[in-house]
Formats: structure tokens, C-alpha cells, sequence
């Protein structure tokens, strides 16, 4: 029943006067009342108001359903990555993530506010694993070789859609969706920051010419890894993908003598 909803029905059949006494049911903001009211010609005064209580209610409302965010979450960057953001759908979401929309909308907003925690959620796992790549090698050839590899079988991971649900979903929102251009602006700017680091060291030890600078040799190297994943979206094999990134890498990081 909407909010302000009347649902009428005669307690007395009987006059007083120029009084009725009726009993009226109105639902104020989806909060049932029986009121009951004495009615006049042209003039309604209210004589008692109580709040209706279910049988539900008097239960108790009970626990909302439990679940793991993170594997929920886990789930949702699954679908927005598989179907796109505009093709998926509520019901899309709640029965891959194993809840209901309540539960959704309790834990993770609207339907925006939870693709914004799902690129997040990717950045931290999925997304997050060439840069980890890249961090563990302390020689700078096989840092960059690593960080090419480990894009690559991300991207083509079986179990997975092909690509990166930030390049091949959300750069297509970038244009027109102010929060989610500032995100993906962020995340480059933080990748480029920390391979930027790397590639100066490398040039004061020696390992790598002065020349581009640090801060553009790190932006050739995150644009390679767009490149990587966009070939692979549109269905590249892994071994075709290799091929190309040893050549990218023969280029920015030649081998030393």
C-alpha cells in the first residue's frame, strides 16, 4: 500500500446526531495506523490513532542475511566486467552475488555506488597483481618483462572475461561519468608514479639511459599494458601477446652488454 493510502470501513452503522463513527486505515510512509475517526458533515476529527502491528513484527523482524562482502564483491566485478555497466542489471547482480536487493542496497548503495567498490575491489586484487609483479624484481628488465607477463595472463585468464574491467568497461564510462574519470585517473597516475621511481633508479645506477626521462619512459610502459589488454579483449592468443611485449621490452629496456 502507497504512503497515504486509505483503506475505510464502517465500525457503527448507527447515527448520532450528525455523527458516523467509522474505523480508517492509512499507511504513513509505509508504517500502518488504525484510526479511528467521528465523522462530521464536512469536518473529520481524529479520536484515536494507534499503530498496527503485524505478526511479523511482534516475531521480531529478525537478522538481515548474512554474507561475505568480499566474495560478493568478488562477484560483482565478475558480472560488471562480463556484461558491461549498462547491460547489467539489479537482478544481474543480486543473484551472482547471492543476496537480495535489500542486501545490496544496504551494504553497497545503488547500483553506481557499487561499480565505483567494484573497481576499487579489482584495483586492489585482480588489477593490482602486474604492479605487485613489477615490484618484486630488483633488476629493471626483468621487473618490466614481468609486469608485461603478468598483464597479459591476466587478461587472458580462462576462468575470466578477456581484458581488465577498468580498460575494457570502465575507460568507456570515463567520458561521461565524472567519478568514475577520477578514479581511473588516480590509478594511473599512482602506476605511473611507482614505475617512474623504479626507472629513475635504474638511470642513476646506470641500467637505463637518462634519456626519455623517468616519468615518460614509466607512461610508454603503462600505455603498452592498455595496448596488451585491448588486443587480448578483442581475442589476441597468449602466445601472440608474449611475442609483442618482448618486442615493447627490446625497446625500452634493451639488454645489457
Amino acid at each position: 500500500m502507497e504512503p497515504g493510502h486509505k483503506k475505510r470501513s464502517r465500525l457503527v452503522d448507527s447515527k448520532t446526531g450528525h455523527h458516523n463513527i467509522f474505523q480508517v486505515k492509512v499507511d504513513f510512509f509505509s508504517e500502518p495506523y488504525d484510526i479511528t475517526v467521528i465523522a462530521d458533515v464536512k469536518k473529520y476529527k481524529v479520536f484515536t490513532m494507534k499503530k498496527e502491528v503485524s505478526d511479523t513484527q511482534r516475531r521480531g523482524r529478525g537478522r538481515p542475511r548474512a554474507f561475505d562482502r568480499e566474495q560478493a564483491l568478488d562477484c560483482a566485478v565478475d558480472i560488471f566486467w562480463a556484461k558491461g555497466y549498462g547491460p547489467t542489471s539489479i537482478e544481474d547482480l543480486t543473484s551472482q552475488m547471492g543476496i537480495n536487493p535489500a542486501s545490496l542496497y544496504g551494504a553497497f548503495g545503488k547500483k553506481h555506488d557499487l561499480f565505483l567498490q567494484a573497481l576499487d575491489q579489482y584495483a586492489e586484487t585482480i588489477g593490482g597483481l602486474p604492479t605487485k609483479a613489477f615490484l618484486k624484481e630488483q633488476d629493471i628488465r626483468r621487473a618490466v618483462e614481468s609486469l608485461f607477463d603478468t598483464t597479459i595472463h591476466c587478461a587472458t585468464a580462462a576462468k575470466r572475461p578477456r581484458g581488465c574491467l577498468l580498460i575494457s568497461v570502465a575507460s568507456e564510462m570515463a567520458a561521461s561519468d565524472p567519478e568514475v574519470r577520477k578514479k581511473l585517473s588516480r590509478g594511473y597516475a599512482a602506476r605511473v608514479a611507482v614505475f617512474a621511481e623504479r626507472i629513475a633508479e635504474a638511470q642513476e645506477t646506470g641500467w637505463l639511459p637518462n634519456q626519455p626521462e623517468a616519468e615518460s619512459q614509466a607512461k610508454m610502459i603503462v600505455s603498452i599494458t592498455h595496448s596488451l589488454i585491448a588486443r587480448a579483449r578483442m581475442g589476441a592468443s597468449r602466445n601472440e601477446l608474449s611475442k609483442l611485449a618482448g618486442c615493447f621490452l627490446d625497446l625500452l629496456v634493451p639488454m645489457s652488454d
